[in-house]
């Protein structure tokens, strides 16, 4: 099995957050029932979609491998997908599980199904959702996709790529399970090229990893020679 599938973050303890405060709001999400929908926003690679996916597997109890839930994308949803999205909630709830549906790239949205969308957020608040989008939501002086009006339904959370400082426990975790205990001195020095892309963290390791497996056995020293008086 590839490190990608082994290390794949299946329960909330696997997550990495920049932020004190989102780890916080997202642990709330995901062990208890929120009282509005969340919108996971920031730059690409800072785990939003597998965050969105582990808070949904907390919530049903389970680790993300062992469910099969639906995702959608915003690109994909019009106003004609309104009564599916409805449909998969309440098979969610029929099936025990949690009736939150999870929309990536929420801002791909069209603006003209915009306030449909949210008029069927107000009339169906039984469901919840959680969206994620790599737009600035609610910021000032950057360009908007989705509508303030349909911002304000969400509490919005955001990631931020993560230093180093703050993978080093879960790289060093995955290094011991690996068999290679590594020190964390040592491991700022393997990962100074973390450019804070979670999505380039396993391969990093992954690359360390094959060179310390592979690495040459050392020579063994020759004990010294008795010097020969004459």
């Amino acid at each position: 099995m590839q490190l990608k599938d082994k290390y794949e973050p299946k329960q909330f303890s696997d997550l990495i957050f920049a932020d004190p405060i989102a780890r916080n709001t997202c642990h709330r999400y995901a062990t208890s029932t929120p009282s509005k929908p969340s919108m996971l926003w920031g730059p690409p690679g800072t785990a939003k979609t597998t965050t969105a996916r582990v808070i949904l597997a907390e919530r049903c109890g389970l680790e993300w491998s062992e469910i099969d839930y639906p995702e959608f994308n915003g690109a994909e949803i019009t106003s004609a997908d309104f009564t599916k999205l409805e449909n998969t909630a309440s098979w969610l709830s029929l099936n025990g599980l949690a009736s939150i549906l999870l929309i990536n790239e929420f801002d791909e949205i069209d603006k003209a199904d915009q306030p449909r969308f949210r008029a069927w957020m107000d009339r169906n608040r039984w469901l919840n959702l959680i969206a994620t989008t790599n737009e600035k939501p609610g910021v000032s002086g950057t360009h908007q996709k989705i509508m303030p009006p349909l911002v304000s339904r969400f509490e919005l959370v955001e990631l931020d790529h993560p230093g180093i400082d703050h993978i080093i426990p879960r790289v060093q975790e995955i290094f011991e399970s690996e068999g290679h205990p590594v020190a964390q001195s040592q491991l700022r020095r393997l990962l100074g090229d973390f450019s804070g892309d979670l999505r380039d963290m396993i391969p990093v390791i992954d690359q360390v990893t094959v060179q310390m497996t592979h690495k040459p056995p050392q020579p063994t020293p020759r004990p010294p020679q008795p010097t020969v008086v004459p």
